[in-house]
């Protein structure tokens, strides 16, 4: 399999190298001309990269050549990183740290290691380069799938005694396309799958359908491929409906149109595009444009891999997305191929082995049928149990693999190189693993794949779209949380990485010495004396069970280049002055640990972009050295429920996305509501505690800032709850300066001792102020005698009103519908409650039409 080829991480230095911070740092090192050169040189290794990520296919030497740019690309990261760290630092003036990042606080000998580590870089840059014209490496963007096509040739003809039958899904299809949108000319049904799931053969079924001649007119099979050409297809449609070549005078697309006209027109049909790839809504358009000549009731079908492709298409509404065989199914399909007819009865033990290589497949026909293949009528033990131990099905010996990973390889081929090494890095967990987006786009910005999180989102949103990565679960808000990939994508992402990723196990036999990303679960694996491997990028402990071994601490300095480490539940005491010597680290998790203060070697990690404290149940503050985590983006502390305030300074933090907690402490070295004004790129939970420790209300709150926090979805507000408190009258300044951006979607305010709520809220406020709540929750608001009118907002969905002991109803500024959207509502502990709304306020009128989609009440 050829060696991945390092793109992003190539891109990511020739930014760095032309960014103006590195032009200073070469004047100040006196290497501004060796930088130069490396620029000029990485420029033209980058223009020669798709050629050479096609041609190490077949050339040995060219894949060798991959393997000594990744190596020398990877120490030339290293070595920016040294730069820009000890400039960084130094320009903070803090000598000591940078004696502890590097071996000299002396300027000189960091001077003269990195020049030699520079001059030896360089060197190795420049064979290279050499090597570039021997192996006839060509420069720009070579278009590689063109050649070798035969193969993925399609037609409509399928022997249905030899198919295993999917009734229910060619039903589906049928009846999408016999009744529905036969009142437009002419409409789209999809079906989507991973390649390999029998999208063709699905399509061939419904082709060849009785239903399908009695209903249309005109029957078309196009096998599309990735060269969605108009003219071309236009071609085949012709080519189509006369059973034959189109004459060569047919080349321009006037003439070409007028025969398609004239063989559609008034007609119904069905065309079926099989094997689709294009996105380009222009080239989709005019395609359909000339098509839109047909009767009433025409459809397209298309088959594709990708939602995106099937959204540019217009195809939103009606689409299949299609799934494995079942597990019966799957067994017929193998016991046709495998055995002879009538006998696998003869072969108990084959036929136990087999069921377990099935269930290996996940219903996905095409590597059933090529292990079927690979095993008929061999009767010998051990040719099944060879495959059945075989933990990656596309990586099985003497070829037998190679229709299947070149059928599942054409969605790799398809991707920007960008998304190349995004997906390949999926296969650092391990296979059934449910993935969290969040996690996932952080690690990628951990590698350099990425600098934003609104970029990864969208390469995550890419991936699912081309059924690369499959959705698990959503989160409250629709959007996808969690995702898988399937078994047979985790094959193809690990033949790509080869040995650069590892899954380490109990059962490891070897760790190879080009391995860059280390994922485990069973700590014990970390023994290994073979795991010490310097240049090891990533490690991920991939379970959140707590580990009392302390051996990590003498782990972790043999890991001086990594960019991502992960130790929840270690117990890391010990090693938290070793940490502190990580300068590479982006990516933190030292969740579920048991600090009272976070320790100030972390806190000299001044690229940690990431740092995970999730339940640190002892934690109590932060040190205040933490405003310089400059390049902090999210700081996750859910769970952190003794932290007495945040640290003073906090608010220079000026890139962070998340941080989900933010306590308001006492004392004058704390940090004060004011922290977050700047902090405006906060998104997701919001939830701010300790509000009665506010001291000019008035002043503190609106330096808070909270109505340019756009993109901030959940927003709580928390008074430690006081019922003897004798005013709640700092509390309604409070809330009158904390009005939230219109964006918000969830809010919570618990423990607030004021009597009314502020202008923002109430005479409607909440239905114009925030009219996309979809959530709401008020506890122990131990004061208010009257809730602001909240029965107009149309997307909220769920209200929960505890423990307020005055409420006794709900003011009124809406002659409704009230509460359109409403699913959930809770009601307790409220004793004086008298209605939700008064009467009086429509006093002429009938009730106004209320609740029409409430399914939970509870009253208590």
């Amino acid at each position: 399999m050829a060696d991945q080829v390092p793109f992003n991480i190539i891109a990511d230095i020739l930014t760095k190298l032309g960014s103006s911070a590195f032009q200073q740092i070469g004047s100040v090192f006196g290497v501004a001309k060796e930088l130069s050169n490396l620029t000029k040189k990485l420029d033209t290794i980058k223009s020669v990269l798709l050629d050479a990520e096609e041609k190490q296919k077949e050339s040995q030497a060219v894949k060798v050549w991959v393997r000594r740019l990744k190596d020398v690309v990877y120490d030339a990261d290293d070595l920016l990183d040294d730069f820009a760290t000890h400039q960084m630092l130094r320009g903070a003036g803090v000598a000591r740290q940078v004696s502890d990042f590097f071996s000299s606080s002396n300027p000189l000998v960091f001077r003269f290691k990195t020049s030699h580590r520079l001059k030896d870089i360089k060197g190795q840059v420049n064979e290279i380069v050499k090597e570039i014209p021997k192996l006839n490496l060509i420069q720009g963007n070579i278009t590689h799938r063109e050649v070798e096509r035969s193969w993925r040739e399609t037609h409509s003809f399928v022997l249905t005694s030899e198919m295993v039958e999917k009734d229910e899904d060619k039903e589906e299809i049928i009846k999408l396309l016999v009744s529905s949108g036969n009142e437009k000319i002419l409409s789209e049904v999809s079906i989507i799958g991973i390649g390999g799931l029998g999208k063709t053969t699905l399509a061939q079924l419904v082709y060849n359908d009785k239903k399908m001649v009695e209903f249309f007119q005109l029957k078309i099979w196009i096998c599309v491929s990735d060269d969605f050409d108009v003219k071309l297809l236009i071609k085949k449609n012709l080519e189509s409906l006369s059973g034959g070549s189109v004459a060569g005078n047919l080349e321009s697309l006037e003439v070409l149109k007028v025969f398609l006209h004239d063989k559609l027109s008034q007609k119904r049909y069905l065309l079926v595009l099989d094997d689709v790839w294009n996105d380009d809504f222009q080239k989709w358009d005019q395609l359909r444009t000339l098509l839109m000549v047909g009767a009433k009731g025409s459809k397209i079908l298309v088959t594709t891999r990708s939602r995106k492709v099937a959204s540019t298409m217009g195809i939103d509404h009606f689409h299949f997305s299609l799934k494995g065989l079942t597990e019966n199914q799957s067994w017929n399909l193998f016991s046709k191929i495998a055995f002879e007819e009538g006998k696998d009865g003869m072969y108990p033990s084959l036929v136990e082995i087999g069921k377990e290589i099935v269930n290996m497949c996940n219903g996905v026909p095409l590597i059933i049928k090529t292990l079927g293949a690979i095993l008929r009528y061999k009767t010998d033990e051990s040719s099944w149990l060879s495959i059945r131990n075989n933990e990656n099905l596309l990586l099985l010996e003497g070829g037998h693999n190679d229709r299947v990973l070149s059928v599942l390889k054409l969605s790799y081929d398809d991707l920007s190189f960008h998304l190349k090494q995004c997906f390949a890095y999926c296969a650092i967990f391990p296979k059934d693993h449910e993935i969290e987006k969040k996690l996932l786009v952080q690690l990628w910005m951990a590698q350099g794949y990425i600098q934003t999180s609104d970029v990864g989102n969208q390469y995550f949103e890419e991936l699912l779209a081309r059924s690369l990565l499959e959705e698990v679960r959503k989160d409250v808000y629709d959007n996808v949380a969690c995702c898988k990939m399937h078994d047979l994508i985790h094959d193809l992402a690990l033949s790509i990485v080869g040995s650069e990723v590892l899954v380490l196990r109990i059962n490891t036999k070897e760790i190879l010495e080009r391995v860059y990303h280390v994922s485990f679960s069973n700590s014990l694996n970390l023994k290994r004396k073979d795991l010490k491997i310097k240049h090891i990028r990533t490690m991920l402990k991939v379970d959140r069970y707590s580990e009392s071994y302390s051996f990590v601490s003498t782990l972790i300095p043999n890991f001086q280049s990594l960019r991502m480490l992960s130790l929840q539940g270690f117990n890391v005491k010990k090693a938290s002055k070793y940490l502190g010597k990580l300068s590479h680290l982006r990516y933190l998790d030292l969740s579920n640990n048991s600090f009272k203060i976070l320790p100030n070697a972390i806190t000299r990690l001044c690229n940690l972009k990431t740092l995970k404290l999730i339940n640190w149940v002892h934690l109590k503050e932060f040190p205040k050295s933490t405003r310089k985590l400059s390049n902090l983006r999210h700081l996750e502390i859910h769970g952190c429920g003794s932290l007495t305030h945040m640290a003073c300074g906090i608010g220079e933090l000026s890139l962070l996305e998340s941080l989900p907690l933010f306590v308001v402490g006492t004392g004058s070295e704390v940090g004060r509501l004011g922290e977050l004004k700047r902090l405006n790129n906060l998104r997701g939970e919001l939830w701010i505690e300790k509000l009665e420790n506010v001291k000019d209300a008035k002043v503190e709150s609106r330096e808070a800032n909270l109505g340019a926090k756009q993109y901030i979805e959940s927003l709580g507000l928390e008074w430690s709850y006081d019922p003897e408190a004798e005013s709640g009258e700092d509390a309604e300044l409070v809330i009158a300066g904390l009005r939230p951006h219109r964006n918000l979607k969830e809010l919570f305010m618990i423990g607030y001792g004021g009597k009314g709520f502020p202008s923002w809220m109430i005479n409607g406020g909440l239905t114009t102020m925030l009219p996309n709540l979809t959530t709401i929750n008020l506890a122990s608001c131990s004061r208010c005698q009257t809730l602001p009118c909240i029965a107009g907002l149309l997307h909220l969905k769920s209200l929960k009103l505890h423990h307020m002991e005055k409420l006794e109803y709900m003011e009124c500024s809406s002659a409704g519908p009230f509460f359109p959207s409403l699913q959930t509502l809770y009601l307790c502990s409220m004793p004086k409650l008298k209605e939700l709304w008064r009467r009086d306020y429509f006093p002429a009128q009938p009730v106004p039409p209320s609740f029409p989609r409430l399914s939970l009440l509870h009253i208590y």
